[in-house]
């Protein structure tokens, strides 16, 4: 696998691999319309690529490869949280007041906490969106992400998996921006109850079936 043939690779399953399904559910229903274009799907991206950059690495260093049973929790805990997103937005969708991340200005830069109502939890600042972070590094570790990692094990050489990787983490930032937003532009032309019910609904829905794929395969 030459250099630009690795670039090239990573970026385009970058893109394909942001778009799956439980990707896009995850990102659509934690946009709230509140935050800047795209910091809701850059965040995910950032968290996503974390892990497996890492473990993408440590695979062509020592060959060293997470056992399926821990993929298999993580897609797990993924599912649940896709399920737990969505009852959200669907809460959202029905004006009921629920937990979100309320974004404010300190020295002319936006930062974000967890807040309910009036009460706002926690007094780190942080720079990315602290909810799609998370969950884009669970998404890192489970079983989709594990598929890319074992394709930059078969890399020849360091660098060429040094450039997949590289490529790949900047084209799945860079969709998951895009997807945030679109999905968020769309909101603002209208009918943002009925996307936010749509979200809710995709995320419950694939969520769902990640649970059952995997709630026998974690014992």
């Amino acid at each position: 696998m030459a250099l630009a043939a690795a670039l090239v690779a990573g970026g385009v399953v970058g893109i394909r691999h942001a778009l799956e399904i439980d990707h896009l559910a995850a990102v659509t229903s934690m946009v709230d319309g509140d935050e800047p274009p795209g910091f809701v799907g850059a965040s995910w991206g950032v968290g996503h690529s974390i892990p497996i950059v890492a473990v993408g690495l440590l695979f062509v260093v020592l060959d060293v490869r997470l056992p399926a049973s821990v993929t298999h929790v993580f897609e797990l805990a993924v599912g649940a949280v896709l399920v737990g997103l969505g009852v959200r937005m669907l809460l959202r969708a029905a004006n009921v007041s629920v937990p979100t991340l309320r974004g404010h200005d300190h020295d002319e830069r936006r930062h974000h906490h967890l807040a309910f109502g009036d009460v706002a939890l926690g007094t780190k600042h942080s720079h990315v969106h602290d909810e799609s972070f998370a969950v884009g590094i669970l998404h890192g570790f489970a079983g989709s992400g594990a598929l890319v990692v074992v394709m930059v094990s078969a890399a020849p050489g360091m660098g060429q998996a040094i450039a997949f990787l590289s490529a790949f983490s900047l084209l799945t930032v860079a969709t998951m921006a895009t997807v945030s937003v679109l999905w968020r532009r769309s909101m603002a032309l209208g009918g943002t109850r009925v996307l936010r019910a749509a979200a809710g609904v995709v995320s419950i829905a694939a969520g769902t079936v990640l649970v059952v794929e995997h709630v026998g395969l974690v014992a």
